[in-house]
């Protein structure tokens, strides 16, 4: 009886013993991967994928099969910066390419993509500076961020009708790129997906409903966009900096956004939205009613020399008036309670800002980099003053970094009561010992030194946005 107890206890530790064997093996087989002298291949589920190069291959021509195994992926970063990489022929069976599989071959000119595949990694294609033409799979149904960033030379590329989404920079900085036509089933486009393209022309599907952050940013050859009837979002500083744009309509049915003289407007009109940087106008009035100009709204609008602000308005936003070279002069109403980061940054023939004593907060960099402006009064009232709002413009050393530096000769002043007004005041009335004392205090809180006001900043504010600080307006309205 012992005996065979023994004997079952040694059957099943050979059984134990094999079976971690097996699955040794099995491990083994599945990481197992072999070098041919031009490609390296890895063995996965399914087949083979190429995981490796010779970086010195000017041309490949890749079987569908090696080893008795069939070709089914390109590994991440198979061919990355593959410097001297022409041409690239894959194989019919191939399902999958992976991220950054050809990022970085700066001299690929050509490459054959299957409709096998189905998939496609991040960044696959970015940096491949003299790629002119890709053509995309039609199994694909999302093209995913980076896939051809700094693609510079790419001209034409198809956008298949399975695909949904395009994602972040799939094709930023694709400078010649001139068309691209929009999948009928698409209904999202990431930030920056198409900015600085060279496109001409935007024909959103209606399935599209909103834009991303910087959508079509800096596409200087757009020339008029149209807002759809079913556009509920465009999104923060889509249009943002396309010189080359002169005006702005939108399709009727619209609910959310309405146009006027070429300029979009949300809100019902209370917030200035964005206007269009081509505009050839030197000279433009904000309508009464206006509250909010939103963030960008006029980045780089190159022609204006000046605005007219209305009666109402309240917050200028991050960036509003950034990159605008011809403005000279600026008077801000009463009223006027914030102005956010960069709003007149690199406003390089701003000569004068008139500030109002309703002024409440200035946002860093908010007029960095205006060479030409050099005195500034601000308000008594204005509690915050941004890190280089006032008074910095920028200096690039030797090895091209650019910092901040003050610029010379200029003055900020305190805004409040001067000390003979208030000894006018003084004169002027009986005034016991009581009075003086509240006058001499009146004194001190308004009569900051320039350095007092650089550093009355406060701790953990960040200027983030308008509808942010709106946000909190509202809710302090409420309590």
């Amino acid at each position: 009886m012992q005996i065979k107890r023994l004997a079952a206890a040694a059957a099943a530790g050979v059984c134990l013993l094999l079976h971690s064997v097996l699955l040794t093996a099995s491990a083994e087989t599945e990481k197992k991967s072999y070098d041919d002298g031009m490609f390296t291949f890895t063995y996965v589920d399914g087949g083979v994928e190429l995981s490796g190069i010779n970086e010195t291959a000017l041309a490949v021509s890749l079987p569908s099969e090696t080893d008795g195994r069939r070709i089914i992926g390109i590994a991440d970063g198979a061919f990355f910066n593959c410097s001297k990489l022409q041409s690239v022929h894959l194989p019919d069976g191939l399902k999958y390419i992976g991220r950054h599989a050809f990022s970085g071959c700066e001299q690929l000119t050509k490459i054959e993509i299957p409709d096998s595949v189905e998939t496609l990694g991040a960044n696959a294609f970015s940096g491949c500076v003299l790629l002119e033409q890709l053509h995309l799979p039609e199994k694909i149904t999302e093209i995913p961020e980076g896939l051809c960033y700094t693609c510079v030379m790419l001209k034409d590329v198809n956008l298949p009708d399975s695909v949904t989404k395009i994602g972040d920079e799939a094709f930023y900085s694709c400078s010649n790129l001139q068309t691209a036509d929009m999948p009928d089933h698409l209904t999202e486009l990431g930030n920056y997906a198409f900015a600085f393209t060279g496109l001409n022309q935007i024909d959103l599907p209606d399935s599209v409903k909103k834009l991303s952050g910087g959508t079509f940013c800096g596409c200087d050859n757009i020339t008029e966009f149209v807002v759809p009837q079913q556009m509920e979002d465009l999104g923060s500083l889509a249009f943002m900096g396309c010189t080359g744009l002169s005006s702005f309509d939108v399709e009727e049915g619209n609910l959310h956004y309405s146009a006027k003289d070429g300029v979009i407007y949300k809100d019902n009109g209370s917030n200035l939205f964005l206007y269009p940087a081509g505009n050839p106008q030197t000279e433009f009035t904000v309508p009464e009613g206006v509250n909010i100009i939103n963030d960008g709204a006029f980045f780089k609008s190159e022609h204006l020399t000046q605005v007219n602000f209305p009666s109402t308005l309240r917050y200028i936003g991050a960036g509003a008036f950034e990159y605008c070279i011809g403005l000279k002069h600026l008077s801000l109403p009463e009223g006027t309670e914030l102005i956010y980061e960069n709003a007149f940054a690199d406003c390089s023939e701003l000569y004068a800002a008139d500030l109002p004593s309703t002024l409440r907060g200035v946002g860093n960099y908010a007029f960095y980099n205006c060479p030409k402006l050099m005195t500034v009064t601000v308000p008594a009232g204005c509690r915050t003053v941004g890190e280089n709002a006032f008074g910095y413009i920028e200096q690039v050393d030797a090895e091209g970094n650019a910092s901040p530096v003050k610029l010379k000769g200029f003055k900020q002043v305190s805004g409040g009561f001067s000390i003979w007004k208030i000894l006018a005041v003084v004169l002027g009335v009986a005034a016991g010992g009581a009075l003086i004392m509240f006058l001499v205090s009146v004194i001190r809180k308004n009569q900051m030194t320039a350095q007092e006001h650089e550093d009355n900043v406060i701790a953990d504010e960040n200027y983030t946005g308008i509808t942010q600080e709106t946000d909190n307006s509202e809710q302090e309205d409420k309590s």
